[in-house]
């Protein structure tokens, strides 16, 4: 082919790349917020704790807060999906990205909480959590203003430094929160709590406005996601600390 037509057709395909980025941007549904709720299923979490945690989800999308802070959104609302994670390579979305803007939309979405399965269980890879999370925030078909991950756990990661994932994340624009559960089962003292928090302190939470939260047990999952929604959903307040 020759050289000119080369040209002609370099630049028609990168026209077309353009457009398509533009009508991709316009297809996108806008929100405020994006939001992954990447909760820990290692084997470390019994069948018990799993259902807390399940439960858990659903009864603080349910709570009067929560909904409030959904309808303060207004009609662009949030979308949201739920991610279990356990070792290297175990990740899935266990509830797909819903539009959340009002009271049936989000007891729409409990109930579908109410239904999920277990479909996971094995090692502690918090990095591989984070990294699945950051594509699936990325290729959805939403466009949020906020871009947040929402990492649950139970333990250290036992694989890769999850710093690098979330490093990655944060020049994404996203922000990764931390929950801490302390399971009763695996308490191995104030000084395995302390390397705990310390671990998703400086390991796994970054970006404008990150922050950390602790249940104190499995049993108290449920009002510790309650206010890590209404903070999340609101927007940042206080710095990582």
């Amino acid at each position: 082919m020759h050289r000119g037509a080369w040209r002609v057709w370099a630049v028609a395909l990168s026209m077309l790349a353009v457009t398509m980025m533009f009508t991709d941007e316009a297809r996108a549904e806008r929100v405020e917020l994006e939001l992954v709720l990447a909760i820990d299923t290692s084997t470390s979490v019994n069948a018990d704790e799993y259902e807390l945690q399940r439960k858990g989800i659903a009864e603080a999308l349910r709570h009067p807060s929560v909904l409030n802070a959904i309808a303060g959104l207004g009609e662009a609302g949030m979308a949201l999906t739920i991610v279990q994670w356990s070792g290297s390579g175990k990740q899935i979305t266990a509830v797909p990205w819903t539009r959340i803007n009002s009271t049936p939309t989000a007891l729409a979405f409990a109930a579908g909480v109410d239904r999920m399965p277990r479909r996971l269980k094995g090692f502690t890879d918090i990095g591989g959590a984070i990294q699945f999370s950051t594509a699936s925030l990325l290729t959805n078909e939403f466009d949020g203003r906020r871009l947040v991950i929402d990492v649950s756990g139970d333990g250290t990661s036992d694989r890769n430094d999850p710093r690098i994932a979330r490093d990655a994340a944060i020049s994404q624009g996203i922000v990764i929160n931390g929950l801490i559960i302390h399971s009763i089962d695996y308490d191995l003292g104030d000084l395995a709590r302390f390397d705990l928090h310390q671990h998703y302190l400086h390991r796994v939470i970054g970006g404008p406005g990150a922050f950390l939260l602790n249940a104190e047990s499995f049993q108290t999952f449920a009002e510790s996601m309650r206010d890590k929604l209404v903070r999340e959903i609101t927007g940042p307040l206080l710095a990582a600390r």
